[in-house]
């Protein structure tokens, strides 16, 4: 089965998809894990460290599904916009900030749902010690 591969610049993220759907997300080097097809409107959002774990920038990734003919943008809450790559149904983009909103407007939705604020992916749990670095935990 043909895999198609996706290699992030930033966060050298790896995106896998396999013909059937099936797809894998992790880290270079490390090996494949491989989940059955996005559910249909799926969204995840990964970062390098928890909001106010470090002083300063870290990257993150936004990776869902979305109709192939979709149109999908992500604009921060700084206002710049983040580019949005493709990997057959799977959308991905990625930015080095320091913690902030994003927002995702997709459409392959309905209008009344837009945008999607995604800062809750990247909220620290409450399970966590309060963060050493609070002044960048902005979310």
């Amino acid at each position: 089965m043909a895999t198609d591969e996706l290699v992030l610049e930033k966060s050298h993220v790896v995106i896998q998809v396999l013909e059937d759907g099936s797809y894998s997300v992790g880290s270079q080097g490390r090996d494949e894990v491989w989940h059955a097809p996005m559910e249909k409107g799926a969204v995840v959002g990964i970062g390098q460290h928890t909001p106010g774990d470090v002083e300063g920038e870290s990257w993150w990734v936004v990776y869902g599904q979305s109709d192939a003919q979709a149109d999908v943008t992500v604009r921060l809450e700084d206002g710049s916009h983040v580019p949005v790559l493709r990997i057959g149904d799977i959308f991905v983009c990625e930015w080095v900030s320091v913690p902030q909103r994003a927002l995702l407007y997709r459409s392959d939705r309905p209008v009344e749902s837009q945008p999607t604020n995604l800062s809750v992916l990247f909220a620290r749990p409450r399970f966590m010690p309060n963060a050493p670095f609070p002044e960048n935990d902005r979310l």
